[in-house]
């Protein structure tokens, strides 16, 4: 019972954040992310629109995933090894106050929210391996994603 409720609670939190986001990679625009509902299957999926992004990447669609790669056609997939995704997730459906992840013996994600921002730090083997910051609007939505060592930033358009 308590995984369907949360499982609801996490799709109505994901529908209330609908709409465009930019994604960039190292300071290039890739695309745009049309939803945040394919985060709770370990994935977001950008339309490249970048002309100079399209000529590198050679695909109409850019995938960054943390589980299996996604069923999608025409897609570049990057692998999430910064834990990223789960972060993002994690700072829209819980917000906890301070919480650290034990992922496995020697990977742990520590996050902490305040009302208009989530500060998250992945450690593996004792080195920290991502960090980055998420923030709010007063409501309470999202508006910027922006992790510093993978150098990738998610932003509402």
């Amino acid at each position: 019972m308590y995984k369907i409720i949360l499982m609801i609670l996490t799709a109505t939190i994901l529908n209330a954040n609908a709409g465009n986001y930019n994604i960039k990679f190292k300071g290039i625009k890739l695309g745009e992310i049309e939803t945040l509902d394919t985060l709770k299957e370990n994935y977001l999926k950008a339309e490249v629109t970048s002309t100079i992004a399209k000529f590198f990447i050679g695909k109409e669609n850019f995938v960054f995933h943390s589980g299996e790669e996604p069923k999608i056609k025409d897609a570049k997939f990057r692998r999430d090894k910064n834990m990223l995704l789960f972060a993002f997730l994690q700072s829209l459906t819980e917000k906890p106050e301070h919480k650290v992840y034990k992922i496995n013996d020697v990977k742990t994600m520590t996050l902490d929210c305040s009302t208009n921002e989530c500060k998250f730090i992945y450690n593996k083997k004792g080195r920290i391996k991502g960090q980055g910051i998420i923030t709010f609007d007063e409501r309470g939505e999202f508006i910027k994603l922006k992790e510093e060592i993978a150098s990738v930033e998610i932003s509402k358009i």
